[in-house]
């Protein structure tokens, strides 16, 4: 016999999902030749040096010539630029705690009230960034597209690849919606780049924060300060 869940609809709750790099965390790296600023996808390329950097920059430039079928052959490609220049684990650990939160994503976050909202994170880049702001933030969901898996050596030497990227993160969301028995409108979208386009555009309320100008758009609220969105979430509850 199978036994279906049914969870009440739970008024009082929303969800709150955030993008990650951009959006939590600062991007301070753009390679020449690319069109997007990035935390971590180019800040490895960087330290690994010229050439890497070189054949980040012509994965970018097959992505908008339309060659690659989807985010996850992108990835895949990319990943092995990291195995062939020799990514470590030492290295990508220091990248990822070198990583900094965008001005007021501290304080604004530790204001939010849980029982009112529940933080989902969806990220189009690694599951280790996306951990350390679940500890620093006590979150307890997260989606991201890549998670790195190293030998005792530091050796990568393999990878987690999750569609969670463009539509694909709106996937991830209606999972999270149907798991806590909410509806259709129970959920805002904070993000900043323009792979969030197709989940500004379903959202019933989206916040573009410093946000690419695809974005900024299709989205209901635009900010510059981080710390406006906790007068967003205020008027949304009320």
């Amino acid at each position: 016999m199978t036994f279906l869940k049914f969870w009440p609809e739970r008024f009082d709750l929303k969800l709150l999902v955030f993008d990650v790099e951009g959006t939590l965390y600062q991007t301070k790296v753009r390679l020449p030749g690319t069109s997007i600023d990035s935390t971590i996808w180019q800040g490895i390329a960087e330290a690994l040096g010229p050439e890497a950097m070189a054949a980040e920059v012509h994965t970018h430039e097959k992505w908008h010539c339309g060659s690659y079928p989807s985010y996850l052959d992108w990835m895949k490609d990319t990943i092995q630029i990291h195995k062939n220049f020799g990514l470590t684990g030492n290295k990508f650990s220091n990248l990822i705690l070198s990583a900094e939160y965008n001005i007021g994503v501290p304080e604004t976050i530790r204001k939010i009230d849980r029982s009112q909202f529940e933080i989902v994170l969806i990220s189009g880049g690694f599951r280790e960034l996306a951990a350390r702001a679940q500890i620093d933030f006590d979150i307890h969901h997260a989606f991201a597209a890549c998670e790195y898996m190293f030998d005792k050596a530091g050796v990568l030497r393999g990878y987690n690849l999750l569609p969670c990227d463009f539509h694909g993160k709106i996937d991830f969301i209606q999972l999270m919606l149907r798991e806590y028995g909410l509806g259709a409108d129970d959920w805002i979208f904070v993000g900043d780049g323009a792979n969030d386009v197709p989940i500004a555009r379903i959202a019933p309320l989206s916040v573009a924060y410093a946000a690419h100008r695809d974005l900024r758009a299709v989205a209901k609220y635009k900010i510059q300060a981080f710390t406006e969105l906790s007068r967003i979430l205020h008027e949304f509850v009320q």
